[in-house]
């Protein structure tokens, strides 16, 4: 093997080993490492120097990064404001200098100023970028990762490591990060389609299929099962792909089944294909395992794939009585379930509040449940919490002023929805409801200038929005007589 590596990446990749160094640098290193606690400064320069000829070496970077933390921790307040400058500095020359091919020249920069300071996040940025570039695909994990220790919840950050450890084939630990975006966001779809991407590899490497003496197509069971695995990898998702996705999951699943994982594609793809009933059973079931017990992104899922089967019941029955209208049975099968429907998630939303007492999104859906009841008052205290979120503090306000208009306190609604309407920037359907509203309490309370005035800016941007067009055309109506 050659001392100096390229700086042109390859089509793959494969980065240097402590055992693939030239062994006086693998003696060097071994006395390195011993020398962490006394003397963490000569760990660090013997690093350096190997690092100048082997820059892929990630094992080498780990044992340097842990040597930089013991001579300088955190490093003191002048340094890291230092530090910091001259990362963010690095971090906007960065991307031209990686146009020119000074990859390696950003990552000695990057170690250079970690040396003063391991906490610089810039500098940890620039270091992943370059090593990216490159495809050193395990030592930008091992940059991203040293930020998420002390930036846990920066969810950019954290979607990098799980990327970068998806393509350097870890897809245990990509499930992990994964695992750890969706329990705070489960809507994170670059997550969702990361832990899939994890799943597929995972299957890949549990068939040895990448062993050598064979081309890896020539291992698979059947070119369709290499279709659908590239398709997964690549998140196509047709139907027949899905289908067979799923089929062979659910072999996976009773050969391991405490991967929560396993139960997560499964339940993705099942969600796909609109079979919400099948993923509700393996949901349930993915929470009876040691790692799904506590997880409450599976919690939001089982009711998720519960309200998702009846509202697909409903929407059948629905479909039925178009066909007969004079059908008493479905009628009354529809009435039923839609009860059914209302009561359950009025219960959910119910618990969730009195669980997360502080998750303002489930006051929210709590507070438009109870409003659907008329129960006003009640409705009226949760929106009155929910406004708190500002994602749902729009829809929090209109609520207040539905309630308030419906118990005809039309000056609170007022209030409330000129507040609404001055936070819409845009004149959008979300903002055209909110004006809509503000018009009909001015109109309840008798003042018809000040309701012409709100449904004119609706009926300016848009005509047909809901009757404007016909109370525009009745105020002028009126004035003519």
């Amino acid at each position: 093997m050659a001392e100096t590596e390229p700086t042109e990446p390859t089509e793959e990749i494969v980065e240097t080993q402590i055992k693939d160094l030239d062994p006086r640098f693998v003696k060097q290193l071994e006395s390195a490492e011993r020398s962490i606690d006394k003397n963490p400064g000569y760990t660090i320069d013997i690093c350096a120097t190997i690092l100048a000829k082997y820059p892929s070496c990630v094992d080498v970077r780990k044992i340097m990064r842990q040597a930089q933390f013991k001579k300088y921790g955190k490093g003191n307040p002048v340094a890291k404001l230092s530090g910091d400058v001259q990362g963010m500095v690095l971090s906007m020359k960065a991307p031209s200098m990686i146009k020119k091919g000074q990859a390696l020249e950003v990552m000695a920069q990057a170690e250079h100023l970690l040396s003063q300071c391991p906490q610089n996040a810039s500098a940890l940025k620039a270091l992943a970028s370059a090593a990216e570039s490159l495809s050193y695909w395990g030592t930008a994990a091992s940059a991203y990762m040293a930020i998420a220790q002390f930036q846990p919840k920066n969810e950019k950050n954290l979607l990098a490591l799980a990327n970068a450890y998806v393509k350097n084939k870890q897809p245990d630990e990509a499930a992990q990060v994964c695992e750890q975006i969706l329990r705070r966001n489960p809507t994170n779809g670059d997550a969702q389609a990361l832990a899939r991407s994890a799943s597929v590899i995972k299957t890949m490497n549990k068939g040895n299929w990448e062993k050598e003496g064979g081309d890896f197509r020539d291992k698979l069971k059947s070119a369709d099962e290499t279709s659908d695995l590239e398709k997964a990898a690549s998140l196509v998702s047709d139907e027949e792909t899905l289908g067979r996705m799923v089929d062979r999951l659910r072999e996976q699943i009773k050969t391991d089944p405490e991967n929560v994982n396993l139960y997560r594609e499964i339940c993705a793809n099942l969600r796909t294909l609109r079979r919400y009933s099948e993923a509700l059973e393996y949901v349930r079931q993915a929470r009876q395992q040691p790692l799904g017990k506590g997880d409450t992104t599976l919690e939001k899922w089982e009711h998720d794939f519960i309200v998702a089967d009846m509202e697909n019941k409903i929407e059948t029955l629905k479909a039925k009585l178009e066909e007969n209208p004079d059908d008493a049975a479905t009628k009354a099968e529809l009435e039923e379930l839609s009860k059914k429907e209302h009561d359950y998630k009025l219960e959910n939303a119910r618990l969730m509040v009195e669980r997360y007492p502080n998750d303002f999104n489930y006051r929210y859906i709590y507070g438009q449940l109870l409003f659907e009841d008329g129960k006003l008052d009640d409705a009226i205290m949760q929106f009155q919490l929910s406004q708190r979120n500002p994602k749902v503090r729009l829809q929090s306000l209109l609520g207040l002023g539905r309630a308030f208009i419906l118990g005809a306190k039309y000056d609170l609604a007022v209030d409330q929805l000129e507040i609404a309407k001055k936070e819409s920037k845009i004149m959008n359907d979300a903002k055209k409801e909110i004006i809509y509203e503000l018009a009909t309490a001015y109109e309840k309370m008798g003042e018809a200038e000040k309701a012409f005035n709100e449904f004119k800016e609706i009926y300016s941007a848009d005509i047909s929005y809901k009757d404007v067009s016909k109370k525009i055309n009745d105020y002028y109506e009126s004035k003519r007589k």
